[in-house]
């Protein structure tokens, strides 16, 4: 039986599509239809976020000489929350991300999903040779 892709998470047989994530699963080829993919990216907010975290970050500063001869207490405890905030937001986002979908028995389900572009175009052109050696 020939082997269309095989790599750490996947393999595209002949006849089945085999996926390995959190629970082990089993796709046979004939019997999906509809494929299609599905790609998500991050949202275009990324300056919105990165003005955020550096105005917290500005805040945090500037509220040490404010509230500090008030309370030392205060000011220890607003430079924390802001300086958390701060580093919320400017955390690095999850980059996009790309799901196969495709209509089995029925349902609409995802066959393979990925972060990693290299690996989710592998297993695509795997099933693309998969159903063009199926075609009679």
């Amino acid at each position: 039986m020939p082997v269309f892709y095989k790599g750490p998470r996947a393999v595209i047989t002949e006849q089945i599509v085999e996926v390995s994530r959190e629970s082990h699963r089993r796709f046979q080829v004939a019997e999906m239809t509809e494929l299609h993919i599905v790609r998500f990216d991050p949202g275009p907010e990324g300056a919105g976020r990165q003005f955020l975290g550096a105005s917290a970050l500005v805040a945090a500063v500037v509220a040490v000489p404010l509230v500090g001869p008030a309370s030392g207490l205060l000011a220890v405890l607003v430079s924390g929350v802001l300086a958390v905030n701060a580093l919320y937001w400017l955390r690095p986002r999850a980059g996009r991300w790309w799901q196969l979908r495709a209509t089995y028995h029925g349902r609409v389900v995802e066959v393979f999903s990925s972060r990693d572009e290299r690996e989710f175009t592998g297993f695509c052109r795997g099933l693309v040779r998969c159903l063009e050696f199926r075609r009679p």
